[in-house]
């Protein structure tokens, strides 16, 4: 597994609606990915069975990033999907395999059983495959080690009088962006060997191409002639179907560069505006901390009042304890006017978080908030300020206030909340 990677998850209700989700960091024990809802979680390494992983680059993550554009390379050139689909399930399959395959990446839904016959036979003339068990499954061939450039890519079909096969060169691009160089048909007769019972030796593993040419050039039969066309023309093909492989994959590279040069960029911006705000939040807690002590100090000094001095009037105890809420009520301003100004980058909700914290802390106190910012009300003067100059019956909440339940049925209002005409 690796970044770029897709996950698929089948849901434990045993529908078909499977969660994809895209890996973007892979570590020794885990695997972090993002969800299509933008959801991240973690994924234990070695993934586990319920979870199905797509390459970058197979077919399966081909169907599912983009399955219009798989859809349409399928109807032009069926043979190469069938191809490296059978290079990506095992390298054997039967015609209903094959099938069954590619309706599982939508491929071909639409085609009926003569289309498909069509397609089995250009597979039996596919040089990169060979019929096995009884002529009922393909197998894909074994890639051909790299030659130098004396050593023929090709061979020609062994002839029924015992002839050797002749080494024949094509132009072939590749994966490494290397080409060899085809020789014409014409120049073909003279590396043809010059009998059909004199066998061509070949020693250390090397092609014979060395030899001194025949005395007289016999020309060939037509039907050995007919071979080497027809093994040049598939030689020419599978070259035409690497080169426009090999281009695709260019674009595709150059594609990806640029992709992520850009999400390089996007991601600095972020991981610095995501220091800004945790230092921002850092403050705000430090600050919040002090003035909750401060206030809890306050309340301490009110109980050591209560109890050693029976002189302080009712009055007095209630306005200093108003005087502690309303340092409270201010505080708790303070930090709803953060919240509602801070954006969370990474959506951890550190900035909410903190100011459910505050507002917990301060319910002990029985200071409850007036208002959810953004919520339209009908205005009470008693309990509502505006930011500007103005009145209006219905309102909307800028910045939250806070009252003091103090037993009684009547509230205290300690900090009105802020807010503006609905109808801004």
């Amino acid at each position: 597994m690796k970044s770029g990677d897709l996950v698929i998850r089948r849901p434990d209700d045993g529908t078909d609606e499977a969660g994809i989700a895209t890996v973007c960091l892979v570590e020794d024990t885990r695997a972090v990915v993002e969800w299509s809802d933008g959801q991240r979680t973690e994924i234990p390494l070695p993934a586990p069975s319920d979870v199905e992983v797509a390459p970058v680059g197979s077919l399966r993550h081909r169907s599912l990033r983009d399955v219009d554009a798989l859809q349409r390379e399928f109807a032009e050139s069926p043979v190469s999907i069938l191809v490296a689909l059978l290079g990506e399930r095992g390298g054997t399959a039967s015609l209903g395999e094959l099938r069954r395959w590619t309706r599982e990446l939508k491929l071909a839904g639409e085609y009926d059983s003569p289309w498909w016959a069509g397609v089995a036979k250009e597979l039996d003339t596919d040089p990169r495959l060979t019929k096995v068990r009884g002529g009922k499954q393909w197998r894909l061939l074994d890639p051909a080690p790299e030659h130098a450039d004396d050593e023929a890519p090709a061979q020609a079909e062994p002839l029924s009088t015992g002839a050797t096969e002749s080494p024949m060169t094509s132009l072939a691009a590749e994966p490494d962006e290397t080409e060899r160089a085809v020789v014409p048909l014409d120049e073909q007769v003279s590396l043809a060997p010059a009998l059909p019972g004199d066998q061509t030796e070949e020693t250390g593993g090397q092609h014979a191409d060395t030899h001194e040419p025949p005395e007289a050039d016999l020309p060939l039969p037509s039907e050995v002639r007919d071979q080497y066309e027809a093994a040049l023309r598939r030689q020419e093909a599978v070259a035409e179907e690497l080169r426009t492989e090999r281009d695709r994959l260019r674009l595709r590279i150059a594609d990806l560069q640029v992709e992520r040069e850009r999400s390089e960029e996007q991601a600095g911006f972020l991981r610095q505006q995501l220091a800004d705000v945790s230092s921002a939040l850092v403050e705000a807690n430090r600050r919040a901390e002090a003035l909750v002590g401060k206030v809890q100090r306050r309340e301490e000094e009110l109980r050591h009042v209560r109890q050693g001095g029976r002189a302080v009037s009712q009055s007095q105890l209630r306005q200093a304890r108003m005087d502690g809420l309303r340092v409270l009520a201010a505080v708790l301003a303070e930090v709803a006017d953060h919240v509602v100004h801070t954006t969370d980058t990474d959506g951890s909700g550190a900035a909410d978080a903190l100011y459910r914290r505050a507002l917990t802390q301060a319910a002990a106190a029985n200071v409850t908030d007036i208002g959810v910012t953004g919520e339209e009300t009908g205005f009470d003067p008693a309990r509502h300020r505006f930011t500007t100059a103005g009145s209006a019956e219905r309102v909307v909440v800028e910045r939250p206030g806070f009252a003091w339940q103090s037993g009684t049925p009547q509230e205290v209002v300690l900090e009105p909340a802020l807010v503006r005409d609905a109808d801004q």
